[in-house]
């Protein structure tokens, strides 16, 4: 049976799985960073008020950071998305010919007999947005209808970062002692670290229980990189 072009796997490369990557990436990157704060400064043994302070400016930081580089990444790539489409257009305009030529052999590669093979080529050549988008899509993989919007990139970034900074954060609005809010932290951490991987997992239909210690392990070296430097940044300055 012929293949119909356009039926292809392109799931993961839309906008809305796109979304649910920066997702991901915004939540570990909060929990990863803030998580290593806190720990620094608790480590240099602050209170808990100076602490939520420090925790709060990176927060701040961080949101915005990550939310304006999602928005300048998401514009430099619409801009390539463009500038291949503006290039493919003037191909098929000039040198039509060379053109129906790739499109065979794209066929020819992907295992068409020479009579389907030209077949779908008049097909996809018949029109000229459906021949642009095929090249797109087959020579350059990318889709037409694909380019996200920056500044959605942007809010769903700086809202996963804070969503992120949220388990190392909390025990240390709520409890004034700020060693045993050190312990709750590194536990809502780890959990929330064990979580993240777990759908992160589910999201690729990788293996659930190595995908949250993998998230795990990182907020742990997190945790004892920010110990670490609090330590001996409190021992250099004093």
């Amino acid at each position: 049976m012929v293949e119909q072009e356009g039926q292809h796997p392109e799931v993961l490369h839309t906008p809305s799985a796109r979304s649910i990557r920066e997702l991901v990436f915004g939540v570990n990157d909060g929990l990863v960073s803030v998580t290593a704060i806190v720990m620094g400064v608790t480590g240099a043994r602050l209170t808990s008020h100076d602490i939520v302070i420090s925790g709060l400016s990176a927060v701040t930081a961080a949101t915005v950071s990550m939310g304006l580089g999602a928005y300048l990444s998401t514009v430099a790539e619409n801009e390539y998305f463009l500038a291949e489409l503006r290039r493919e257009e003037q191909e098929v305009e000039t040198v039509p010919d060379e053109e129906r030529r790739e499109v065979e052999a794209i066929y020819r590669a992907q295992g068409f007999t020479k009579e389907d093979t030209l077949r779908l080529t008049d097909h996809v050549t018949a029109d000229h947005k459906r021949w642009i988008a095929f090249m797109m899509r087959e020579e350059l993989g990318i889709l037409v209808d694909s380019m996200d919007s920056p500044w959605h990139n942007a809010w769903v970034m700086a809202v996963a970062v804070i969503l992120g900074s949220l388990p190392p954060m909390v025990p240390y609005v709520l409890l004034s002692n700020s060693h045993t809010a050190m312990t709750v932290a590194i536990v809502l951490a780890c959990l929330a670290a064990f979580s993240l991987g777990v759908l992160k997992a589910r999201i690729g239909r990788g293996n659930w229980l190595r995908s949250g210690l993998q998230f795990v392990l990182v907020t742990a070296a997190a945790v004892a990189v920010g110990i670490a430097a609090g330590h001996l940044f409190r021992g250099l300055f004093q």
